[in-house]
């Protein structure tokens, strides 16, 4: 999409009424209860658009946006979900995006982790100018270009006539890449060329060959999954206790407090909820069911610090607007009281947060197995410390088969189908 042809607001013109339009024109308007979709691309260094700040450093694409939603749908409460997510992107790829109605600026997602964004505006009409931008953590390592795709929907917050608890429901998410890579450096933590062991995991666990993967977990539930915790201002204690926040349907909330322990992480340089997440390698028998009395090999990563990273709920309605970026759970709350460093993390409605396989600690030391298929099993939330709707989806196993471990090119193939445990 070019600068120049987005200068209009056009109407969207669906092709049947069970699909959302996809458009390549210059804008969207959304008019009805069905979701508006475009694509576009932006770059680093792109002078096409410089009308606004966010887009003074960076590259920058711009689409128009109008709202005009009939008065049944404006009467209902909720919003108008404004969303973005890459495609085809690293993971080193982010893009943010910042919303102006005239001259002033109404919405900004600015998180530079994970593949999707999100902000609701107001059901009333309305016109507004969407600036796409790159947006990386990590500038040196994003891509010059990235495609993305957006969407503008209507979205109604669920009414309900007594008060009730929202609370969430974390489902266990098969792995999608396993390897064993050299993962790049990261924090002043590398590995040895060659070698899939970070060096901290040589020097504290004794890991000498890293099956490298990434864990993900959604939050299919009634509302988010949210921990909250808090330490002496400019000080970081080796742990903290956690408690969840849970939600209810009439704004208010409840904290349950030691649901949990936050250890603080030297190498991400932040903190964990403890005991969130474990992975392990079992045998299996002739139809891929896990055998024996104990895995075979067990990672020791189990803390994660929570983030909406990807709107799994992408083409449904129904999820929440992005309430926890990354890297915001590094950072306390701007609004945190005298002497309290307060912070905050989570997966909202509809979201789900994934660890990147090359991140410290995301691994299971498998020195001493021998080549083979295995069942790797990973389990949210094992000892039950939150509150959720649905325990039985807290647990996923998928095949994977090692092959070389013996040699100095060993390699990781992930199968099907990924089964809930």
């Amino acid at each position: 999409m070019r600068g120049a042809r987005l200068l209009a607001v056009v109407p969207v013109l669906l092709v049947t009424a069970a699909a959302p339009a996809v458009v390549l024109g210059p804008g969207v308007v959304v008019d009805s209860n069905r979701s508006e979709s475009w694509r576009g691309r932006v770059a680093l260094d792109d002078p096409r658009v410089r009308d606004v700040p966010e887009c003074r450093p960076v590259g920058c694409d711009r689409v128009e946006v109008a709202v005009r939603l009939p008065e049944r749908l404006r009467d209902r409460s909720g919003g108008v979900e404004l969303a973005i997510r890459t495609v085809g992107a690293t993971p080193d790829d982010s893009v943010g995006f910042a919303v102006y109605r005239g001259g002033s600026r109404v919405a900004l997602a600015d998180a530079q982790i994970g593949t999707s964004r999100s902000v609701w505006l107001p059901k009333t009409t309305a016109r507004y100018t969407v600036y796409v931008f790159p947006n990386p953590f990590v500038p040196e390592l994003a891509s010059r270009l990235v495609r993305y795709e957006g969407r503008v929907e209507n979205e109604d917050s669920r009414v309900d006539p007594v008060p009730r608890d929202l609370l969430p429901d974390l489902e266990a998410l098969p792995q999608r890449f396993a390897t064993f890579d050299t993962p790049p450096p990261f924090f002043g933590d590398e590995a040895e060329p060659g070698s899939s062991c970070f060096r901290s995991e040589v020097e504290e666990q004794g890991a000498r060959r890293c099956l490298r993967f990434g864990q993900a977990m959604a939050n299919t539930g009634d509302g988010p999954v949210d921990v909250r915790y808090g330490t002496p201002a400019g000080q970081r204690p080796h742990e903290v206790p956690g408690a969840q926040r849970v939600h209810r349907s009439d704004g208010t909330f409840t904290d349950v407090p030691s649901v949990g322990a936050m250890h603080y992480h030297p190498i991400h340089s932040h903190y964990h909820f403890a005991d969130f997440s474990v992975s392990e390698l079992w045998a299996v028998d002739a139809a891929g069911r896990p055998t024996g009395t104990a895995p075979a090999a067990t990672g020791r990563k189990n803390g994660f610090c929570m983030a909406d990273t990807e709107l799994v709920w992408w083409d449904r309605k129904g999820n929440a607007p992005q309430t926890y970026p990354a890297p915001r759970c590094l950072d306390p709350e701007p609004n945190s009281p005298p002497g309290v460093d307060a912070f905050k993390n989570g997966i909202s409605r509809g979201w789900a947060d994934e660890y990147w396989w090359a991140l410290p600690d995301q691994m299971i030391e498998v020195g001493d197995l021998t080549d083979g298929t295995y069942a790797l099993v990973t389990r949210i939330d094992p000892a039950n410390r939150l509150r959720e709707l649905d325990e039985g989806d807290n647990c996923v196993r998928v095949p994977i088969t090692l092959t070389g471990l013996a040699t100095g090119t060993p390699t990781a193939a992930l199968g099907s189908p990924a089964v809930p445990c």
